[in-house]
């Protein structure tokens, strides 16, 4: 199953879900691990910004800064209420509906929920790289694009997004492998572990120990399910490292708040 036909099951099936519950249903259906990270992903982005949309959405980020780039970071023109600049990456570029684009750095950000169809919005993918290979990537462009009040989104809780999609992503891994295991009780008690973990402040010592303690629960059932299943697919040997790539950073943050 390809992007556009998961994206059309997940129109069926997954969308108008609670976060949690959408990145259990969207696991669910995934068929390799990129659509396992667009289903925890969407999750993440509902959950961080209380968008309800029944579409896909992407969270542009990154930017090049580096000098002389001739993609320019995106700003905020307050005299005309219009951003400009480049976004150098958008998952699942070709199915997505609308962005929530950061502009801005540090705590002077602003997040904007914006359709793609604007004018001055240009989606521009690329060919398929080694990582993630089933997901549609590329950039966007914004040229000018006009910016409505009602398009603002609270800066303050952007913060929680690092955090709820490597939850939402492990979510939506465990929902993935559930149905190809033996056995699954230490699936399912990580599941009920997640569901405490989506309403707590990471910021918190105590809620980074159980995340911690949940991530080496993560990591133990992928040790388990590649040596008693079979793989998914071919492009397993590379798109793993989605399942190990947020572990360093949420061992780091619990020893942190110790």
């Amino acid at each position: 199953m390809d992007e556009q036909a998961y994206a059309q099951l997940w129109q069926a099936e997954v969308a108008g879900l609670q976060p949690l519950e959408m990145a259990v249903a969207g696991g669910h259906l995934a068929t390799d691990l990129a659509q396992v990270f667009i289903a925890g992903y969407q999750a993440a982005i509902r959950a961080s910004f209380a968008l309800k949309d029944e579409q896909w959405i992407a969270f542009v980020v990154s930017e090049d800064r580096t000098p002389g780039s001739l993609h320019s970071p995106v700003t905020y023109d307050s005299v005309n209420a219009t951003i400009s600049g480049v976004k150098t990456w958008v998952a699942a570029v070709k199915n997505i509906n609308s962005l929530v684009v950061k502009v801005g750095q540090s705590d002077q950000a602003r997040y904007l929920h914006l359709p793609v169809e604007l004018p001055g919005v240009h989606l521009k993918p690329r060919p398929p790289g080694g990582f993630l290979a089933g997901l549609s990537q590329g950039s966007v462009e914004f040229e000018q694009v006009a910016v409505l009040p009602e398009q603002q989104l609270d800066a303050g809780v952007a913060g929680q997004f690092r955090f709820l999609e490597s939850l939402y992503i492990y979510v939506a891994f465990l929902a993935f492998i559930k149905p190809r295991m033996t056995q699954v009780t230490q699936v399912d008690e990580l599941l009920n572990m997640a569901a405490i973990l989506a309403g707590a402040d990471f910021q918190l010592a105590v809620t980074a120990q159980q995340y911690a303690l949940f991530d080496q629960g993560v990591q133990d059932c992928l040790r388990q399910f590649e040596r008693h299943s079979i793989p998914a697919d071919e492009s397993w040997s590379k798109d793993r490292a989605l399942i190990e790539m947020y572990s360093k950073g949420i061992q780091q943050h619990a020893k942190l708040t110790e």
